[in-house]
């Protein structure tokens, strides 16, 4: 039998005792985010004072969710910080990861040339966040940030050069492609066995109609723009400010399509607590009724909910590995 067990820490107090709780870990977001809700009052276990959650919660409090199955399973899910608050019934804490940390400085410098690493490191300058090990090395021509948050000048990596970036479970901050950011951990899904649903859905790569186009546009605003792919396909849109090269936004294109254009499931699959997954992770699949479909699928984003209706994750699948 498995029983559920919890602990959520925020700021000075403990609280054991939780309505719902839903984490969300994604490859394409730049923060982890959660969403408590939690009584709105509570009494403080050293003298028995009645509290109003609302009163004594406040933003920037740091955070810790602890999920467990007594006796099976116990994990650190979420660390980070009170975004906002919300006087509902019950009441609804949001939070978010050290993403927060870096929405909260402003930086204006520029560079003649650079790299996308140095610019990183000025953004989490004075800050806790340290960079993960694995992030590329690319060549950048001048680059201004003036007045923006650290979020906005991750979003601006993203947005020109195409960039995963997220704050991953060791608390750095990742920058670089998403295949990269596999952790080299695996879980298992039987689809026949220990799933509570299964949304996923079988396509070949000659059913994946893609097609990719490209736009550069340059200080002046003038655009160019290349196309590659299937005519008929479904369109995938991308710009950039900082690559030119047709040549190379081609070579872009292509990898994109390669990576969209596979023989596999689409889709996501729900399991209980247990087994683990995070994003970044690699989920093997088994079906033992079509094993010719059987393979394995990088982890782009998990939901885990826990609370009053019992414990969840739901994993949403990426591109085949």
């Amino acid at each position: 039998m498995f029983v559920l067990d919890g602990k959520i820490e925020i700021g000075d107090f403990v609280f054991n005792t939780i309505h719902d709780v839903e984490i969300t870990k994604s490859v394409e977001e730049l923060g982890d985010t959660a969403l408590i809700k939690l009584p709105t009052r509570f009494k403080v276990k050293q003298n028995g004072e009645l509290k109003y959650t609302e009163d004594v919660i406040k933003t920037g409090d740091p955070v810790t969710i602890t999920l467990s199955y007594e006796g099976k399973y116990s994990g650190v899910e979420f660390t980070g910080y009170v975004k906002k608050v919300s006087p509902k019934i019950p009441i609804e804490i949001h939070c978010e990861d050290a993403m927060w940390q870096l929405r909260r400085k402003n930086i204006t410098k520029s560079w003649d040339k650079t790299t996308m690493k140095e610019i990183l490191q000025e953004v989490v300058k004075d800050t806790p966040i340290q960079l993960a090990k694995n992030i590329p090395s690319i060549q950048l021509e001048k680059w201004i940030i003036k007045g923006a948050n650290g979020a906005q000048v991750l979003e601006s990596f993203k947005k020109d050069l195409l960039m995963t970036v997220f704050i991953n479970d060791e608390g750095k901050l990742y920058c670089g492609l998403q295949q990269l950011t596999n952790i080299g951990q695996e879980v298992q899904y039987d689809l026949n066995y220990n799933l509570v649903d299964n949304g996923l859905e079988f396509k070949s790569a000659d059913e994946r109609k893609i097609k990719v186009k490209y736009t550069y546009i340059g200080p002046d605003n003038k655009k160019k723009s290349i196309e590659e792919g299937d005519a008929d396909g479904e369109q995938r849109t991308f710009h950039t400010s900082v690559i030119s090269d047709e040549a190379k936004l081609r070579e872009m294109a292509k990898a994109e399509i390669e990576k969209l254009k596979y023989d596999g499931f689409d889709g996501d699959v729900t399991s209980f607590l247990i087994p683990y997954a995070t994003r970044g992770m690699k989920a093997k699949i088994i079906d033992k009724e079509h094993p010719n479909r059987e393979g394995s699928y990088f982890i782009k984003k998990v939901v885990t909910t826990f609370g009053t209706g019992g414990a969840r994750r739901k994993v949403s699948l990426g591109n085949k590995l």
